[in-house]
């Protein structure tokens, strides 16, 4: 049955990834490319400093390796695709959040199996990894569907508002059935995660957040709580994927779920926070 649920979330991942190329015209992606600072520091704070801290505090916290793993998976798949909503929520740039979340989803399929290659070692031991599975799911869930997607949209913006009608709808709620049926299916494992798990993975939530405010200092408050909300949202489908693929029989796929409800509960609030105070995240 988690074969058939992975699968699932795979087809809801590339559904969701469609509909974001189809939405987004390669002009936008262009212009936030040329601001080469701001894209820079987005990839900085989620590519480098994220991995790293995670990397440097998981060598030090007594978890269990699979939940360590878990957790890394998190810290290497950056910027979700469902990060424009949230970043509308949070009344922030949803242009520069979409724009750097093509860059960024480019990016993985380079980054993130070497991110994971060189921290495994370190924070948890003798893991296996197949770097070259990794870059398949990333280039099946991510790259093709986005590149298709973006190709309608230049072609034919007819038919690319049609797909999108129903398109991004199939991918969330195939990715909420997915996500919930292995919730349920997988509930005692995550009731088995630890006390200090529980504990640590909301705070590095939180810890996202102002890593990706901090690194926009001195821009506006629109962009800076953009990059706030599109560094805490992980992409949880990815790194249930490629937990699910590599680290079968574990709790590894758990732990990427467990912080995914972390990761919504904290955006969602700090979306409404923003929306109500109208400012950014302290200096």
């Amino acid at each position: 049955m988690a074969d058939h649920l992975t699968t699932v979330i795979l087809i809801s991942v590339i559904f969701m990834m469609l509909g974001v190329g189809l939405k987004t015209p390669l002009r936008e992606v262009l212009d936030v490319a040329r601001r080469i600072g701001l894209v820079m520091r987005g990839v900085l704070a989620n590519f480098v400093i994220v991995p790293v801290l995670v990397c440097l505090s998981l060598i030090w916290l007594p978890l269990d390796p699979d939940v360590k793993l878990g957790i890394l998976l998190m810290a290497a798949a950056p910027i979700a695709p469902m990060v424009p909503p949230f970043v509308d929520m949070a009344k922030g740039d949803v242009a520069y959040s979409v724009g750097l979340m093509i860059i960024v989803a480019l990016l993985s399929v380079v980054l993130t199996p070497l991110i994971l290659g060189l921290a495994i070692p370190e924070s948890v031991g003798d893991v296996a990894l197949n770097p070259l599975e990794i870059v398949k799911t990333l280039l099946i869930a991510q790259l093709i569907p986005i590149g298709l997607g973006m190709a309608i949209r230049s072609r034919s913006p007819r038919w690319s508002e049609r797909l999108l009608q129903f398109v991004p709808k199939v991918g969330q709620y195939g990715l909420i059935l997915g996500v919930g049926l292995i919730m349920v299916s997988q509930a005692a494992q995550i009731l088995s995660i630890s006390l200090l798990a529980h504990l640590v993975i909301p705070l590095w939530v939180v810890a996202f957040l102002f890593i990706g405010d901090w690194m926009l200092v001195g821009e506006t408050a629109p962009r800076r709580r953009a990059l706030a909300v599109a560094t805490a949202i992980r992409n949880v489908p990815l790194a249930f994927l490629i937990a699910g693929q590599s680290f079968p029989g574990t709790v590894v796929a758990p732990v990427t779920l467990l912080m995914s409800a972390y990761v919504m509960i904290f955006s969602i609030a700090y979306g409404r926070l923003m929306e109500r105070r109208g400012t950014a995240l302290p200096r």
